[in-house]
């Protein structure tokens, strides 16, 4: 076995086949590399899009803007609150004042009854 391992013949194939085994790793490797690459600048150029959308740009905090908006929706819905007890308020005084008229012209056509039975007897 030592004595094929000195031969010419069998080191050159020993080292050309090493050399092209090493070779196709090397490329293996490179396309690896590059594939990750490319990969990695995918995910760097989406983290740079996420942070474009989330940065905040400008002066104040954002969740001090949506306590203040909440606050004032608060004030918003107390306002609606008190207009609907003022509606519900003229709602009963339109009721009452409907019920003044009908019992105003009750009594008008019962006046008015009254005094056609008076003129019908003193004219007959």
């Amino acid at each position: 076995m030592i004595a094929l391992a000195l031969d010419p013949v069998v080191q050159v194939s020993l080292v050309t086949a090493g050399s092209t085994v090493g070779v196709a790793l090397l490329g293996i490797a490179a396309e690896f590399m590059r594939r990750q690459a490319k990969a990695i600048s995918a995910v760097a150029e989406h983290a740079q899009e996420a942070r474009d959308q989330v940065a905040n740009t400008h002066d104040t905090n954002l969740r001090d803007d949506l306590d203040s908006v909440m606050h004032r929706i608060d004030r918003v819905l107390a306002g609606q609150a008190l207009h609907g007890e003022a509606l519900s308020r003229q709602g009963e005084e339109i009721a009452g004042l409907r019920q003044d008229v009908a019992h105003e012209r009750r009594e008008r056509l019962a006046v008015a009854e009254r005094l056609d039975d008076h003129m019908a007897a003193t004219t007959a």
